[in-house]
């Protein structure tokens, strides 16, 4: 039996070598493509106009496409499988991240980050449904938070190079240098998207690189604890009624106006309490990404260490409220408030690689698929709720820190939610 789990461990150690750090690239660019508007604000602002309200809208209205189109893009996953629908996903977001490069009024930027949202409204659940169908429960935890490494890598790597560029570009007699920086950006998804059609694999069962019979040992060894298949015809509807996917949608919510709350925002929060040209911006903004890396490797490995989850979801959102609460009150003392802005970055994104580990702990094979939809779709109006929510307040009220006290309160409404949930079985 010893000998027959060491064989398993290597063979999904071959898996995870083959399949995550290309995973992990293509999320980096679907992050930074989500994200990298955060950096172009204010060239964006001066070219075009546009209110701090303005840009929290658009940044935020890349949720409604999102929200509304999870579902149904949990539809074609099951039609297409997982690997031609992030295929598929990835070439349709590079398409439109390409053409922010031509805004020219707050109506088309608004109109392009709802269809940024339809487009990358299956990415994350397609994902997940991946990683299910190749690892064990048993280690889910630690192959989601490696696969989420890709949130901070985006921010630590495309923060300064997102800076750079719209800095040596400003000065270009073609376009301004936040145009050039959408062009280039969306370049890299299009090329990942052709390269995941031709390196990925359906799942164990068809793929190439492994023997028959270690398709049929890696098949074998995720039985009795995965989904292994898509979910069954059961009612989209349905699994709302599970008391579990109710409490997950708000942890979700929560999550969601933390994370992008704070991403969003990060270069402008930071150039507010550390004051420097924007390139050096830039990479300061890295600091909290790459702070972010060893914090969310290490709580994964804590919890899957100790077969739990809730408290290592608890305590980083209560982090988050403890942080950001301290920061606004320190804003004045620059590295002071960037190391806490750090902390409550580096804990939110805990929550964020932990968080799609527990629906399938509580939920049927029929259900899974159904359930990750609703609980990213709906947690995801958190997303709209809280860069906008930010920029109103950065628009209304004298303190432009006052945003963070918005976060801060869903991050401590979340972590008291997260205590509602059962203990999980091993």
């Amino acid at each position: 039996m010893q000998h027959t789990d060491l064989r398993n461990s290597s063979l999904f150690r071959q898996a995870g070598w083959r399949i995550i750090p290309l995973l992990i690239v293509c999320y980096m660019f679907s992050y930074l493509d989500r994200i990298n508007i955060s950096f172009a604000r204010l060239q964006m602002e001066t070219d075009l106009g546009f209110s701090d309200a303005t840009f929290g809208l658009g940044a935020g209205l890349f949720f409604v496409g999102y929200i509304v189109f999870q579902v149904p893009a949990s539809i074609v996953l099951k039609r297409l499988g997982a690997r031609r629908t992030i295929a598929g996903i990835m070439i349709a977001w590079g398409v439109i991240s390409f053409m922010f490069a031509f805004v020219n009024r707050a109506g088309v930027f608004c109109a392009l980050r709802v269809l940024l949202g339809i487009a990358e409204a299956g990415f994350f659940p397609s994902v997940l449904f991946y990683l299910g169908i190749w690892f064990p429960q048993r280690m889910l935890g630690r192959v989601t938070s490696w696969f989420l490494v890709a949130i901070p890598f985006s921010g630590a790597i495309g923060g300064p190079i997102s800076a750079l560029i719209l800095e040596r570009m400003s000065h270009s007699t073609y376009m301004a240098g936040w145009k050039w920086m959408f062009l280039i950006e969306a370049l890299p998804p299009i090329l990942f998207g052709v390269i995941v059609l031709a390196r990925l694999d359906d799942g164990p069962q068809t793929a190439r690189w492994l023997t028959p019979a270690q398709r049929d040992e890696i098949v074998s060894a995720l039985r009795p604890s995965n989904t292994g298949s898509m979910p069954a015809d059961n009612g989209i509807f349905s699994v709302l009624r599970q008391r579990v996917v109710r409490i997950m949608i708000v942890i979700c919510f929560c999550q969601a106006v933390c994370n992008y709350g704070i991403v969003f925002w990060i270069p402008t929060l930071v150039a507010q309490v550390v004051h420097t040209t924007p390139a050096t911006i830039g990479f300061y903004t890295a600091i909290p990404f790459l702070a972010s890396i060893a914090v969310m490797t290490l709580n994964a490995w804590s919890s899957d260490r100790h077969a739990e989850r809730r408290w290592h979801l608890a305590i980083p959102l209560a982090t988050v409220a403890a942080s950001l609460v301290a920061g606004f009150f320190l804003q004045s003392y620059g590295l002071v408030a960037l190391c806490l802005l750090s902390v409550a970055l580096a804990a939110t994104l805990c929550v964020t690689s932990m968080i799609f580990t527990l629906p399938g702990l509580f939920l049927r094979e029929s259900e899974l698929g159904s359930g990750l939809a609703w609980i990213n779709s709906l947690g995801a109006l958190g997303g709209l709720l809280g860069p906008y929510g930010i920029g109103w307040m950065r628009d209304h009220l004298a303190n432009p820190m006052a945003g963070l006290l918005l976060v801060a309160a869903c991050a401590l409404m979340g972590a008291a939610v997260t205590l509602l949930l059962p203990v999980h079985r091993n």
